[in-house]
Parts: C-alpha cells; structure tokens; sequence
C-alpha cells in the first residue's frame, strides 16, 4: 500500500506532465516584431536577451494572478 509520500510524488509528476503538456501546445504567432522590445524581427524575438525578460515577465505575472 502506498504512503502519503508516495500519493504526493505520484499527484506532483502527474500535475507536473500536464503543464508541460499544456505549455508545449501554444505556439506564439509571428507578428513580425519582437514580442518584448517590438524591434522589427523575422522571428517572435530579436535577440536571446529579449526572449528571456519576455518569458521572466508572463511568468511573474502568471504567479501575480494566482494570489
């Protein structure tokens, strides 16, 4: 029989395979300019620099909504 350990461990992976499941699905539309500083740009970003603030912020504001 399983412990409370055991029933968390297994809850947190199965939580944790359905937000990568859900996460990998979205696709953000080429809009022709960088999704952060709206630089003109052939992808969604200009450079790595703006990717990385771009993902820290809809993080940041995905932990705001959840308080």
């Amino acid at each position: 029989m399983a412990d409370d350990v055991d029933l968390a461990s297994q809850n947190e992976e199965a939580f944790r395979q359905h937000v990568i499941a859900k996460h990998q699905g979205k696709k953000l539309p080429l809009t022709g300019h960088c999704y952060y500083c709206e630089e003109s740009t052939k992808g969604n970003f200009c450079c790595k620099e703006c990717r990385e603030e771009w993902e820290k912020r809809k993080y940041f504001d995905s932990q705001r909504r959840i308080d």
